[in-house]
């Protein structure tokens, strides 16, 4: 099914020339949603339905463009057109191809309820404040996001050494060192 959405999303994408959030093409789009959703749905299936209208439309768009030479970044924060350089194809993450095969998927749209839909919004919390740890956690052991769980653990094995209380360091540095780790640990899924 052809979403109605992708004339007036790809047309805004376009004209903007920048990155947009979600929320703005929500807002873009909510005289098309009074006749795309029925009126008396719960308002939690609303949310939801809009967000899949609009990421249907996005992931379509991403994927009929990768012949005209673009690609389309599809972050909740940052959704933009890219050239592809000369030579390279856009090429989709596991996550994006993920999340491109449940939102290309029509028959989610319509059979989920509102304790799916509840659920799915707690797990996007869940992972949305999990990236922000992770990027605490990453800070406080002087690290950048990219590095493998190696260099971690070199990373933590230096500072510890340096605060643990029994070596004259601070106990609270040693502490917000050790929840790091555990932090990153824990994200990185390591034993």
């Amino acid at each position: 099914m052809i979403n109605p959405l992708i004339i007036s999303i790809l047309g805004y994408l376009r004209a903007k020339n920048s990155a947009c959030s979600l929320i703005d093409l929500v807002n873009l789009c909510e005289q098309d949603f009074l006749l795309l959703i029925p009126k008396g749905v719960d308002s939690q299936i609303v949310i939801f339905q809009k967000n899949f209208f609009v990421m249907n439309a996005l992931y379509q768009i991403q994927r009929d463009i990768q012949s005209e030479g673009f690609s389309l970044a599809i972050l909740p924060l940052e959704i933009c057109l890219i050239p592809n350089r000369a030579g390279s194809k856009g090429t989709l993450t596991t996550r994006d191809t993920d999340l491109a095969r449940y939102y290309l998927d029509w028959s989610n749209l319509d059979n989920i309820t509102v304790e799916e839909v509840d659920t799915l919004f707690a797990s996007f919390w869940q992972r949305y404040s999990a990236i922000d740890k992770v990027d605490a956690a990453l800070t406080t052991l002087d690290l950048v996001r990219g590095v493998d769980w190696f260099e971690i653990r070199q990373a933590y094995q230096k500072k510890i050494v340096i605060s643990h209380p029994d070596k004259g360091g601070c106990a609270d540095d040693f502490i917000e060192i050790r929840s790091a780790y555990e932090t990153l640990k824990f994200s990185y899924d390591a034993s």
